[in-house]
């Protein structure tokens, strides 16, 4: 209520995306998860050219590149949040995760994000995940399980990860796996129960996380570290990406 959604049609502002606004949000609302289609190759190309060759790490800011911007910007990712937010969307988090081929043992720790877990960001929050490598069953795959958004228990707030054998009892034939080439966009709701499967080569996603409103639980999940060489890395390349249609 005191953030209502701004009432600003899609076609008012340049959209680097389309969407069908409607299917989305209806799907999001009965499944917490919608696919949304394939990123542009034009642009999956200049996202591309800057992740190609980071290292493995983990969470790092990525918003201040300037395609990736246009994408949180553009008047058809906002649609979609403001539609299933029924808020103005207040941007938390515009994160990259580089991964490379996991040691199987290192991936069950406790703290992976190989278990079942749900996200809480704040009153009502929303992701947009981008592929930009191939992801196949075998290559860090992101699993939801289909409707959980809507029935969570307060035990689960409690505690980090729901072990595999309660989920599947609990919400049988509801897992589902997501796979696609480089340019795979989906949004999720944050509730829903999801997770990755394991890292058998190298995986790139962006994560742009959306909600209803920030407060002191939206906290973001990048390392300093990591999230200053991402924003290094990224100048430098458009930098040099300037200099080369210098005449």
């Amino acid at each position: 209520m005191a953030r209502p959604p701004q009432d600003t049609p899609v076609t008012q502002s340049p959209s680097l995306l389309q969407f069908d606004l409607d299917q989305l949000v209806r799907n999001l609302r009965a499944d917490g998860v919608a696919v949304a289609g394939i990123l542009p190759p034009d642009l999956l190309s200049r996202v591309r050219a800057v992740t190609a060759k980071l290292p493995p790490g983990e969470y790092g800011d990525f918003d201040e590149n300037p395609h990736v911007r246009a994408m949180v910007q553009c008047g058809a990712t906002l649609a979609v949040a403001r539609g299933y937010l029924r808020a103005e969307p207040a941007l938390l988090e515009c994160n990259l995760v580089v991964a490379h081929a996991e040691n199987p043992a290192d991936a069950l720790a406790k703290d992976s994000q190989r278990f079942f877990h749900f996200d809480y960001a704040g009153w009502h929050s929303l992701n947009l995940f981008v592929y930009l490598t191939d992801v196949s069953e075998d290559s860090g795959a992101h699993q939801v399980v289909v409707g959980t958004h809507r029935t969570g228990k307060l035990r689960d707030a409690l505690r980090a990860a729901v072990p595999d054998e309660q989920i599947m009892a609990r919400y049988p034939g509801r897992i589902r796996t997501i796979t696609g080439p480089a340019g795979t966009m989906f949004f999720e709701d944050t509730a829903a129960f999801h997770r990755r499967k394991m890292h058998a080569g190298r995986r790139v996603m962006l994560n742009i996380l959306f909600a209803s409103h920030r407060s002191w639980l939206s906290k973001g999940r990048l390392t300093v570290k990591y999230s200053n060489y991402l924003r290094s890395s990224a100048a430098a390349h458009e930098s040099q990406m300037s200099r080369s249609v210098l005449p």
